[in-house]
C-alpha cells in the first residue's frame, strides 16, 4: 500500500493555479501541452474533478460532494501524482477542493515549478465554484471552428463513451461559446483561438502569457510535443495528433466526413453564433 500523503495548503502568492477550458475538442489538450512545457509550469492528465464536486438531493444540503467524484478519488490522487492523498471525511465540498488545490501546490513545488495547469474541458461549466473554492485561479479558453469541432466529436466521441449527433454536436459547441463569451471580460479570463495557437504559437501564446501573469518561454513551442506524451493517458487515442507536429488543416475532414446538405446546415448555425473576440497572434 502507498505511503499516505498529507498535504497543506500553499500561499496563492506563491503558486499559480491555471486552468484551461473549452468545448471538448478544440483544442484544449494542445494549448495544456503547450502550457506544460514552460519549465516554470506543472500539468497532469484530466482529472474531471472540480465540475463533478456538487452533489444533488440530500448530500447537496449536506455540503458533500458527489458520489461519483468520491469514489474516484484515490484515481484524482494518481493523476496528482499523489497517490497515498489523504482525503476529508467526510467529503465535503470546500475541505475536499482545499486538499486538491494543497496536493497539487505541493506536487507542482516538489518539481521545481512555481505553477500548475489543469486541464478538464467540462469544467467551463464549474468556473464560478472554482472562482470559489480556489484562490488566485485563472483561466484560458480556446475557441475552434465549430464545423471543426462538430466533425471531430462526431468521429472520436465513442472513444470515451458518448455519442453525438450534428444537432447534438452543434448545440454543445454552441453552449460553451456562450459561456465562454459571458466570461471574455471577467478578470482573470482570456480566450485563446485555436486558429491563432495552431498557425502562429508563439505570438498566440505571449499573450497568454501576459494575461496569466507567466514569463514566454521558447521552450514552450520547442516541447510542446514532449510535454503532451505526459497528459495523454494511455487510452486517450483520439489525442494523438498532440504528439506529432503541429498542422493546421481547417475544414479539411469536415468536408469528407458530411454531404454537402448536411454541411450547409452545420455552416448555417456555426455562422450564426457570435463568438467572442481572442487577441490575434
Amino acid at each position: 500500500m502507498p505511503p499516505t500523503t498529507t498535504v497543506v495548503s500553499s500561499d496563492p502568492a506563491q503558486v499559480q493555479r491555471l486552468f484551461v477550458v473549452g468545448c471538448p475538442r478544440s483544442g484544449t489538450t494542445l494549448l495544456q501541452s503547450f502550457l506544460a512545457a514552460h519549465p516554470a509550469v506543472h500539468s497532469f492528465p484530466e482529472t474531471h474533478f472540480f465540475y463533478r464536486l456538487r452533489a444533488g438531493g440530500e448530500r447537496a444540503g449536506q455540503g458533500l460532494i458527489s458520489p461519483e467524484l468520491a469514489a474516484d478519488l484515490p484515481q484524482v490522487a494518481g493523476f496528482l501524482g499523489r497517490p497515498g492523498t489523504t482525503w476529508p471525511s467526510p467529503p465535503t465540498v470546500p475541505a475536499t477542493a482545499e486538499t486538491f488545490v494543497a496536493t497539487a501546490d505541493a506536487v507542482a513545488l516538489a518539481e521545481g515549478a512555481t505553477g500548475w495547469v489543469e486541464k478538464t474541458p467540462a469544467n467551463l461549466y464549474a468556473i464560478d465554484l472554482i472562482e470559489q473554492l480556489v484562490p488566485g485561479a485563472r483561466f484560458l479558453h480556446i475557441l475552434r471552428d465549430g464545423a471543426d469541432v462538430v466533425t471531430s466529436l462526431c468521429a472520436v466521441a465513442g472513444g470515451w463513451g458518448s455519442s453525438y449527433s450534428v444537432d447534438q454536436a452543434l448545440d454543445l459547441w454552441t453552449e460553451c461559446v456562450e459561456i465562454t463569451a459571458a466570461h471574455r471580460d471577467r478578470p482573470g479570463h482570456h480566450v485563446v483561438s485555436y486558429a491563432d495557437l495552431a498557425q502562429r504559437p508563439e505570438p498566440t501564446l505571449r499573450s497568454a502569457c501576459d494575461a496569466v501573469g507567466l514569463e514566454y518561454r521558447p521552450a514552450m513551442v520547442e516541447g510542446r510535443a514532449t510535454a503532451a506524451r505526459g497528459l495523454i493517458k494511455d487510452f486517450e487515442h483520439w489525442k494523438g495528433d498532440n504528439v506529432g507536429p503541429l498542422a493546421y488543416r481547417p475544414r479539411e475532414r469536415f468536408a469528407q466526413a458530411f454531404d454537402p446538405g448536411t454541411r450547409r446546415r452545420i455552416e448555417e448555425r456555426v455562422a450564426a453564433v457570435q463568438l467572442p473576440e481572442t487577441v490575434p497572434g
